[in-house]
C-alpha cells in the first residue's frame, strides 16, 4: 500500500507516520509532504492508494489539492485531516474516504486503516488466459465463478468468460480477495452476497441470482462475510 501525508505541521506529520507505520505492513510505502504543490508533484512519481491531507495548510488548501487531484484523473482515496468539525459538511463535494478529526484519530486510525485495506482488495485485476489470449478482468466486476465440466465461467457484471481451468486454481488466484468458496461449483465476490439463507442453505446476490451452499462451506462462508461486513462498516 502506497500512503502520502500531506500536512504542514511537521510534528504531527512525524507522529501520524509512526502510528501508521503500526498499523500497515513493513513493504508498504508512507510519504510525507509539508504542502499541497508538493504532494501534487509527488503524485507524478508515485500512485498513491491513500492521502492523509489536512485542510488548513500554507498556500494551497486541502479542498484546492483535493480538487486538481481530481483534474489529474488519480484515483486516491482522501482522508481529509481538520480540527473543525464543521467542515465535514464541506468535504461531501469531494466524496473523500473518510474525514479524521485530528483530536481523536489515534482512536479510529487502526479501523479506518482496515476499512481501506478492504476497499482496496476490490481494485485490483487479475488475468486469465482466454481463448488464447490474456485478458484482464477487475476483481471488482466479477460476481461470481462457476465451475462446469471442465471449463469455468467468470460471471462479471458487465460479460460471462468462459476458460479451461479448475475452480481450485481459480480459488488459489483468487485468495487475496474478498471471495469465498460456498460450493464445489462456485466461488462468489463477498461484496455481491446480499442475503444469506442458513435454512434453505442458499445465497442471494446482488444480480438476483440464488446460489447454492454446501453443508460443509456453510461456517466458513457465514464467517468470511462477517468479517468483509466488518471491514466495510463506517467507523
Amino acid at each position: 500500500m502506497n500512503i502520502a501525508i500531506c500536512d504542514d505541521d511537521i510534528e504531527f506529520c512525524t507522529t501520524l507516520k509512526r502510528q501508521l507505520t503500526d498499523c500497515l505492513q513493513y513493504n508498504d510505502i508512507i510519504d510525507i509532504y509539508y504542502s499541497g504543490e508538493m504532494f501534487l508533484a509527488g503524485c507524478k512519481k508515485c500512485n498513491y492508494d491513500a492521502v492523509f491531507l489536512d485542510l488548513y495548510m500554507g498556500g494551497m488548501t486541502g479542498f484546492e489539492t483535493a480538487e486538481k487531484l481530481a483534474h489529474c484523473g488519480k484515483e486516491t482515496n482522501i482522508i481529509f485531516l481538520t480540527s473543525n468539525d464543521l467542515m465535514v459538511y464541506d468535504s461531501f463535494e469531494y466524496q473523500p474516504f473518510y474525514f479524521l478529526r485530528k483530536a481523536q484519530y489515534q482512536q479510529v486510525l487502526p479501523k479506518v486503516i482496515s476499512k481501506l485495506k478492504g476497499k482496496l482488495k476490490q481494485n485490483g485485476i487479475v488475468q486469465f488466459d482466454i481463448y488464447g489470449s490474456s485478458e484482464s478482468i477487475a476483481v471488482s466486476s466479477i460476481i461470481y465463478i462457476q465451475s462446469d465440466n471442465h471449463y469455468i465461467i467468470i460471471h462479471t457484471n458487465k460479460y460471462d468468460y468462459e476458460i479451461r481451468n479448475t475452480l481450485s486454481q481459480m480459488e488459489k488466484q483468487l485468495l487475496s480477495y474478498d471471495f469465498v468458496k460456498i460450493h464445489k461449483k462456485y466461488i462468489v465476490n463477498l461484496k455481491y452476497i446480499k442475503r444469506i439463507h442458513i435454512a434453505e442453505e442458499k445465497i442471494l446476490l446482488d444480480n438476483g441470482v440464488e446460489l447454492e451452499i454446501s453443508r460443509r462451506n456453510k461456517t466458513n462462508v457465514l464467517k468470511k462475510y462477517k468479517e468483509y461486513k466488518r471491514t466495510m462498516v463506517k467507523v
